[in-house]
Protein backbone atom coordinates (compact mmCIF):
# COMPACT_ATOMS: atom_id res chain seq x y z
CA UNK A 1 0.00 0.00 0.00
CA UNK A 2 1.13 3.26 -1.14
CA UNK A 3 1.35 6.56 1.34
CA UNK A 4 -1.36 8.18 -1.01
CA UNK A 5 -3.95 5.12 -0.27
CA UNK A 6 -3.44 5.42 3.29
CA UNK A 7 -5.94 6.00 5.85
CA UNK A 8 -3.74 9.43 7.05
CA UNK A 9 -6.11 9.69 9.70
CA UNK A 10 -5.91 6.39 11.31
CA UNK A 11 -1.89 5.85 11.08
CA UNK A 12 -2.27 9.84 12.67
CA UNK A 13 -4.57 8.28 15.81
CA UNK A 14 -2.63 4.87 16.48
CA UNK A 15 0.55 6.51 16.59
CA UNK A 16 -1.07 8.94 19.49
CA UNK A 17 -2.76 5.98 21.15
CA UNK A 18 1.03 4.78 21.45
CA UNK A 19 2.67 7.77 22.71
CA UNK A 20 -0.39 8.48 25.27
CA UNK A 21 -0.42 5.47 26.02
CA UNK A 22 3.38 5.36 27.40
CA UNK A 23 2.80 8.47 28.91
CA UNK A 24 -0.29 6.80 31.00
CA UNK A 25 2.80 4.44 32.33
CA UNK A 26 5.23 7.10 33.25
CA UNK A 27 2.75 9.18 34.60
CA UNK A 28 2.93 12.58 32.18
CA UNK A 29 0.04 14.29 31.76
CA UNK A 30 1.54 16.16 29.03
CA UNK A 31 4.33 16.12 26.21
CA UNK A 32 5.39 19.99 25.33
CA UNK A 33 7.15 18.80 21.71
CA UNK A 34 9.52 21.20 19.68
CA UNK A 35 11.39 18.85 17.64
CA UNK A 36 10.11 18.71 14.28
CA UNK A 37 10.53 14.82 13.96
CA UNK A 38 8.72 14.74 17.45
CA UNK A 39 6.04 16.70 15.97
CA UNK A 40 5.38 14.85 13.28
CA UNK A 41 5.30 11.86 15.11
CA UNK A 42 2.65 12.95 17.50
CA UNK A 43 0.39 15.27 14.61
CA UNK A 44 1.02 14.37 11.62
CA UNK A 45 2.05 17.70 11.19
CA UNK A 46 5.13 18.85 9.28
CA UNK A 47 6.59 22.45 8.41
CA UNK A 48 10.26 23.42 7.32
CA UNK A 49 11.26 20.59 9.05
CA UNK A 50 15.26 21.87 8.32
CA UNK A 51 14.72 25.44 9.25
CA UNK A 52 12.52 24.08 12.47
CA UNK A 53 14.61 21.74 13.45
CA UNK A 54 17.10 24.76 14.81
CA UNK A 55 14.36 28.15 14.96
CA UNK A 56 11.85 27.05 18.12
CA UNK A 57 8.88 28.12 15.11
CA UNK A 58 6.55 25.65 16.05
CA UNK A 59 5.52 23.16 18.84
CA UNK A 60 2.79 21.00 19.98
CA UNK A 61 1.29 20.16 23.41
CA UNK A 62 0.27 16.34 23.73
CA UNK A 63 -1.98 15.87 26.26
CA UNK A 64 -2.34 12.40 28.10
CA UNK A 65 -5.94 11.92 26.93
CA UNK A 66 -7.73 14.15 24.26
CA UNK A 67 -6.40 15.87 21.21
CA UNK A 68 -3.06 17.44 21.05
CA UNK A 69 -2.44 21.24 19.91
CA UNK A 70 0.04 21.96 17.39
CA UNK A 71 0.96 26.15 18.10
CA UNK A 72 2.11 26.24 14.58
CA UNK A 73 4.00 28.70 12.54
CA UNK A 74 1.93 31.96 11.81
CA UNK A 75 1.92 31.73 8.00
CA UNK A 76 1.47 27.54 7.55
CA UNK A 77 -1.50 27.77 10.33
CA UNK A 78 -3.72 27.27 7.56
CA UNK A 79 -2.41 23.97 6.69
CA UNK A 80 -2.00 22.34 10.29
CA UNK A 81 -5.68 23.57 11.20
CA UNK A 82 -7.01 20.96 8.72
CA UNK A 83 -5.90 18.26 10.51
CA UNK A 84 -6.19 19.30 14.27
CA UNK A 85 -9.06 22.74 14.06
CA UNK A 86 -8.25 23.66 17.65
CA UNK A 87 -4.32 24.89 16.64
CA UNK A 88 -2.74 28.19 16.99
CA UNK A 89 -0.40 30.35 16.19
CA UNK A 90 3.48 29.95 17.96
CA UNK A 91 4.74 32.50 19.83
CA UNK A 92 8.46 33.19 19.48
CA UNK A 93 10.75 33.63 21.96
CA UNK A 94 14.23 33.22 20.73
CA UNK A 95 16.85 35.17 21.35
CA UNK A 96 16.90 35.42 17.75
CA UNK A 97 14.03 36.27 16.96
CA UNK A 98 12.71 38.29 20.53
CA UNK A 99 16.41 39.58 21.35
CA UNK A 100 16.21 41.89 24.08
CA UNK A 101 13.04 40.86 25.38
CA UNK A 102 13.82 36.85 25.38
CA UNK A 103 13.36 36.31 28.23
CA UNK A 104 9.89 38.54 28.37
CA UNK A 105 8.94 36.72 25.44
CA UNK A 106 9.39 33.05 26.49
CA UNK A 107 7.79 34.06 30.17
CA UNK A 108 4.61 34.75 27.81
CA UNK A 109 5.09 31.64 26.13
CA UNK A 110 5.53 29.53 29.29
CA UNK A 111 2.36 31.10 31.06
CA UNK A 112 0.36 29.90 27.85
CA UNK A 113 1.26 26.40 28.48
CA UNK A 114 1.03 26.62 32.34
CA UNK A 115 -2.95 28.02 31.47
CA UNK A 116 -3.70 25.16 28.67
CA UNK A 117 -2.91 22.33 31.11
CA UNK A 118 -4.71 23.72 33.97
CA UNK A 119 -7.42 24.09 31.61
CA UNK A 120 -6.74 19.97 30.90
CA UNK A 121 -6.68 19.52 34.65
CA UNK A 122 -3.22 18.93 34.47
CA UNK A 123 -1.93 21.72 36.11
CA UNK A 124 -0.30 19.46 38.79
CA UNK A 125 0.98 17.06 36.13
CA UNK A 126 4.49 16.35 35.25
CA UNK A 127 5.51 18.19 31.60
CA UNK A 128 7.76 16.41 29.36
CA UNK A 129 9.99 18.63 26.98
CA UNK A 130 12.29 17.59 24.41
CA UNK A 131 14.55 19.87 22.93
CA UNK A 132 14.86 24.30 24.23
CA UNK A 133 16.49 26.80 24.46
CA UNK A 134 17.87 28.23 28.32
CA UNK A 135 15.36 30.78 27.88
CA UNK A 136 12.43 28.66 27.09
CA UNK A 137 13.67 25.94 30.24
CA UNK A 138 14.11 28.57 32.73
CA UNK A 139 10.65 30.17 31.83
CA UNK A 140 8.80 26.95 32.37
CA UNK A 141 10.29 26.33 35.27
CA UNK A 142 9.24 30.04 36.35
CA UNK A 143 5.75 28.95 36.51
CA UNK A 144 6.06 26.11 38.94
CA UNK A 145 5.76 23.33 35.76
CA UNK A 146 7.44 19.80 37.10
CA UNK A 147 9.28 19.35 33.83
CA UNK A 148 10.78 15.97 32.66
CA UNK A 149 12.31 14.54 29.34
CA UNK A 150 9.81 13.34 26.76
CA UNK A 151 12.82 11.21 25.00
CA UNK A 152 11.10 7.75 26.86
CA UNK A 153 7.67 7.91 26.41
CA UNK A 154 8.31 8.90 22.62
CA UNK A 155 10.61 6.65 21.90
CA UNK A 156 8.64 3.53 23.48
CA UNK A 157 6.09 4.20 21.75
CA UNK A 158 8.02 4.33 18.16
CA UNK A 159 9.38 0.44 19.24
CA UNK A 160 6.82 -1.27 17.45
CA UNK A 161 5.34 -0.27 14.11
CA UNK A 162 1.84 -0.64 13.15
CA UNK A 163 0.97 -2.16 9.85
CA UNK A 164 0.35 1.28 7.89
CA UNK A 165 3.81 2.20 9.34
CA UNK A 166 5.96 -1.35 8.35
CA UNK A 167 3.98 -0.34 4.50
CA UNK A 168 5.46 2.98 5.15
CA UNK A 169 9.11 1.62 5.62
CA UNK A 170 8.95 -0.95 2.89
CA UNK A 171 7.80 2.14 0.44
CA UNK A 172 10.57 4.31 1.53
CA UNK A 173 13.35 1.30 1.26
CA UNK A 174 11.66 0.79 -2.05
CA UNK A 175 13.13 4.18 -3.08
CA UNK A 176 16.00 3.90 -1.24
CA UNK A 177 16.61 1.20 -3.72
CA UNK A 178 15.73 3.12 -7.04
CA UNK A 179 18.12 6.14 -5.64
CA UNK A 180 20.84 3.74 -4.88
CA UNK A 181 20.28 2.22 -8.79
CA UNK A 182 20.55 6.22 -9.81
CA UNK A 183 24.10 6.62 -8.28
CA UNK A 184 25.68 3.18 -9.42
CA UNK A 185 24.72 3.91 -12.78
CA UNK A 186 26.70 6.80 -12.81
CA UNK A 187 29.85 5.30 -11.35
CA UNK A 188 32.24 6.43 -13.81
CA UNK A 189 35.90 7.57 -13.32
CA UNK A 190 35.83 11.52 -13.51
CA UNK A 191 32.53 11.77 -11.46
CA UNK A 192 32.38 13.74 -8.45
CA UNK A 193 31.02 12.47 -5.24
CA UNK A 194 28.87 15.66 -5.41
CA UNK A 195 27.31 14.78 -8.91
CA UNK A 196 26.49 10.97 -7.28
CA UNK A 197 24.78 12.50 -4.56
CA UNK A 198 22.42 14.60 -6.72
CA UNK A 199 21.84 11.97 -8.13
CA UNK A 200 20.61 9.90 -5.32
CA UNK A 201 18.78 12.95 -4.42
CA UNK A 202 16.87 13.63 -7.93
CA UNK A 203 15.95 10.17 -7.93
CA UNK A 204 14.72 10.33 -3.81
CA UNK A 205 12.18 14.10 -4.56
CA UNK A 206 10.90 12.47 -8.07
CA UNK A 207 9.34 9.24 -5.84
CA UNK A 208 8.13 10.97 -3.05
CA UNK A 209 11.04 10.83 -0.83
CA UNK A 210 12.06 14.19 1.34
CA UNK A 211 15.50 14.52 2.30
CA UNK A 212 18.23 12.95 3.75
CA UNK A 213 19.69 13.81 7.32
CA UNK A 214 23.42 13.41 5.95
CA UNK A 215 25.87 13.66 3.28
CA UNK A 216 27.50 10.11 3.61
CA UNK A 217 28.77 9.67 0.27
CA UNK A 218 32.89 8.96 -0.15
CA UNK A 219 35.01 7.63 -2.24
CA UNK A 220 38.70 6.21 -2.74
CA UNK A 221 41.16 7.15 -0.06
CA UNK A 222 38.28 9.29 1.85
CA UNK A 223 36.25 5.49 2.71
CA UNK A 224 38.78 5.56 5.28
CA UNK A 225 37.78 6.38 8.11
CA UNK A 226 34.57 6.57 7.63
CA UNK A 227 31.95 9.96 8.16
CA UNK A 228 33.50 11.92 5.08
CA UNK A 229 30.77 13.57 3.40
CA UNK A 230 30.32 14.52 -0.08
CA UNK A 231 32.50 16.53 -1.80
CA UNK A 232 34.00 17.81 -5.29
CA UNK A 233 36.38 14.85 -4.72
CA UNK A 234 37.10 13.12 -8.16
CA UNK A 235 36.04 9.43 -8.47
CA UNK A 236 39.32 7.00 -10.24
CA UNK A 237 39.57 3.83 -11.77
CA UNK A 238 39.42 1.34 -8.98
CA UNK A 239 38.02 3.55 -6.19
CA UNK A 240 35.26 2.14 -3.51
CA UNK A 241 32.22 4.43 -3.26
CA UNK A 242 30.39 4.35 0.08
CA UNK A 243 26.65 5.87 1.09
CA UNK A 244 24.87 5.89 3.86
CA UNK A 245 21.28 6.54 2.89
CA UNK A 246 20.26 7.82 6.02
CA UNK A 247 16.72 9.08 3.68
CA UNK A 248 13.65 10.25 5.02
CA UNK A 249 10.84 9.14 2.57
CA UNK A 250 7.08 9.84 2.26
CA UNK A 251 5.02 10.43 5.58
CA UNK A 252 9.00 10.94 7.43
CA UNK A 253 9.65 7.26 7.60
CA UNK A 254 13.35 6.56 7.38
CA UNK A 255 15.51 4.22 4.36
CA UNK A 256 18.40 3.90 6.18
CA UNK A 257 20.77 1.50 4.54
CA UNK A 258 24.57 1.11 2.98
CA UNK A 259 26.14 0.22 0.43
CA UNK A 260 29.99 0.24 -0.94
CA UNK A 261 30.27 0.20 -5.11
CA UNK A 262 33.46 -0.33 -6.76
CA UNK A 263 33.98 2.10 -9.85
CA UNK A 264 35.75 -0.89 -12.38
CA UNK A 265 35.93 -4.34 -12.49
CA UNK A 266 38.98 -5.75 -10.85
CA UNK A 267 38.94 -5.07 -6.71
CA UNK A 268 42.41 -5.23 -5.00
CA UNK A 269 42.83 -8.12 -2.01
CA UNK A 270 42.54 -5.32 0.67
CA UNK A 271 39.45 -4.55 -1.01
CA UNK A 272 37.37 -7.77 -1.34
CA UNK A 273 38.84 -8.35 2.40
CA UNK A 274 37.04 -5.72 3.97
CA UNK A 275 33.94 -6.28 1.81
CA UNK A 276 33.77 -9.64 2.56
CA UNK A 277 34.05 -8.77 6.41
CA UNK A 278 31.64 -6.49 6.57
CA UNK A 279 28.96 -8.48 4.10
CA UNK A 280 29.20 -11.95 6.34
CA UNK A 281 28.94 -9.67 9.67
CA UNK A 282 25.61 -8.02 8.32
CA UNK A 283 24.32 -10.81 6.87
CA UNK A 284 24.83 -13.60 9.33
CA UNK A 285 23.66 -10.70 12.42
CA UNK A 286 20.37 -10.22 10.45
CA UNK A 287 19.91 -13.97 10.21
CA UNK A 288 20.21 -13.61 14.50
CA UNK A 289 17.24 -11.27 14.54
CA UNK A 290 14.49 -12.97 16.05
CA UNK A 291 11.58 -12.64 18.13
CA UNK A 292 12.14 -13.12 21.68
CA UNK A 293 16.01 -12.52 21.22
CA UNK A 294 17.41 -10.86 23.79
CA UNK A 295 19.67 -7.63 23.17
CA UNK A 296 22.63 -9.44 25.33
CA UNK A 297 22.36 -13.05 23.31
CA UNK A 298 22.37 -10.62 20.60
CA UNK A 299 26.05 -9.20 21.19
CA UNK A 300 26.76 -12.87 21.95
CA UNK A 301 26.08 -14.21 18.63
CA UNK A 302 27.62 -11.05 17.06
CA UNK A 303 29.57 -12.39 13.49
CA UNK A 304 33.71 -12.48 14.96
CA UNK A 305 35.87 -10.46 13.37
CA UNK A 306 39.85 -9.38 13.46
CA UNK A 307 40.86 -6.71 16.17
CA UNK A 308 42.41 -4.79 13.38
CA UNK A 309 38.60 -3.43 12.36
CA UNK A 310 37.97 -2.30 15.71
CA UNK A 311 39.37 0.55 16.37
CA UNK A 312 37.76 2.35 13.03
CA UNK A 313 34.91 0.43 13.67
CA UNK A 314 30.83 2.06 13.30
CA UNK A 315 29.02 3.35 16.05
CA UNK A 316 26.76 0.19 17.20
CA UNK A 317 26.14 -2.66 14.79
CA UNK A 318 22.32 -2.47 15.35
CA UNK A 319 19.39 0.50 15.81
CA UNK A 320 15.90 0.93 15.24
CA UNK A 321 14.63 2.69 12.45
CA UNK A 322 11.34 4.59 11.88
CA UNK A 323 10.84 8.17 11.98
CA UNK A 324 14.92 8.25 12.79
CA UNK A 325 17.71 6.26 14.23
CA UNK A 326 15.57 5.08 17.45
CA UNK A 327 16.28 2.38 19.97
CA UNK A 328 17.15 -0.27 20.86
CA UNK A 329 20.99 0.59 20.00
CA UNK A 330 23.25 -1.85 20.56
CA UNK A 331 26.82 -1.91 20.82
CA UNK A 332 29.36 -4.57 19.01
CA UNK A 333 31.06 -6.73 21.14
CA UNK A 334 34.07 -5.02 20.87
CA UNK A 335 32.61 -1.55 21.97
CA UNK A 336 31.80 -3.46 25.72
CA UNK A 337 35.50 -2.94 26.49
CA UNK A 338 35.18 0.58 26.19
CA UNK A 339 32.03 0.73 28.82
CA UNK A 340 29.30 0.55 26.17
CA UNK A 341 25.93 -0.07 28.19
CA UNK A 342 24.32 -3.24 26.84
CA UNK A 343 20.34 -1.50 26.21
CA UNK A 344 17.86 -4.33 28.36
CA UNK A 345 14.81 -5.90 26.63
CA UNK A 346 14.76 -8.25 23.48
CA UNK A 347 13.28 -8.11 19.93
CA UNK A 348 9.81 -8.08 19.34
CA UNK A 349 7.48 -8.56 16.93
CA UNK A 350 6.79 -5.60 14.62
CA UNK A 351 10.56 -3.81 15.06
CA UNK A 352 12.37 -2.56 12.24
CA UNK A 353 16.11 -2.39 12.34
CA UNK A 354 18.92 -1.28 10.89
CA UNK A 355 22.27 -3.84 10.93
CA UNK A 356 25.36 -2.58 9.86
CA UNK A 357 29.21 -3.15 10.00
CA UNK A 358 32.14 -0.71 8.85
CA UNK A 359 35.29 -2.40 7.66
CA UNK A 360 38.10 -0.27 7.95
CA UNK A 361 42.01 -0.42 9.21
CA UNK A 362 44.14 2.11 10.66
CA UNK A 363 46.26 3.12 7.97
CA UNK A 364 44.41 1.49 5.34
CA UNK A 365 43.51 3.27 1.75
CA UNK A 366 40.10 1.87 1.84
CA UNK A 367 36.87 1.00 3.77
CA UNK A 368 33.70 -0.71 3.03
CA UNK A 369 30.28 0.55 5.15
CA UNK A 370 27.49 -1.96 4.89
CA UNK A 371 24.16 -1.99 5.82
CA UNK A 372 20.70 -3.51 5.72
CA UNK A 373 17.20 -2.48 6.76
CA UNK A 374 15.12 -5.28 8.46
CA UNK A 375 11.38 -6.13 9.84
CA UNK A 376 11.33 -8.43 12.63
CA UNK A 377 8.17 -10.70 11.96
CA UNK A 378 6.93 -14.12 13.88
CA UNK A 379 8.90 -15.92 10.90
CA UNK A 380 12.34 -14.33 10.94
CA UNK A 381 13.86 -11.68 10.04
CA UNK A 382 12.27 -9.99 6.44
CA UNK A 383 14.39 -7.32 4.08
CA UNK A 384 12.77 -4.33 3.81
CA UNK A 385 16.24 -3.12 1.90
CA UNK A 386 16.46 -5.32 -1.54
CA UNK A 387 19.23 -3.56 -3.29
CA UNK A 388 21.79 -5.94 -4.29
CA UNK A 389 25.19 -6.50 -3.14
CA UNK A 390 28.42 -5.96 -5.10
CA UNK A 391 28.71 -9.35 -5.93
CA UNK A 392 32.14 -8.67 -7.85
CA UNK A 393 33.40 -7.85 -4.13
CA UNK A 394 32.50 -11.31 -2.64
Amino acid sequence: MLAHEMDLAKLRRDRLHKIQSAMSHKNIGALLLTNPVNIRYATGTTCMTLWTSVNLARYALVPVEGDPIVFEYGKALHITQKIWPNSRPAKYWQYRFSQPKAAESATIWAREIKGQMQEWGLGDARLAIDTLDFYGFEALKSQGLVLTDSDEPMEDAKLVKTEAEIALLKQSCAIGDAALNAIEQKIVPGVTENELYAAFWEKLITLGGEYCSTRLLCAGERTNPWFHEASDHIVRPGDLVGIDTDMTGPQGYLCDISRTFLCGDKATPEQKECYRVAYDFVNELVAECKVGTSYSDLIERAPKYSSEYEKLGYSCMIHGSGFDDEPPFIPYPHDLKKGSLVPEGELLENMVLSVEFYAGKVGARDGVKLEEQIHVTSKGPVLLSRYPFELKMI
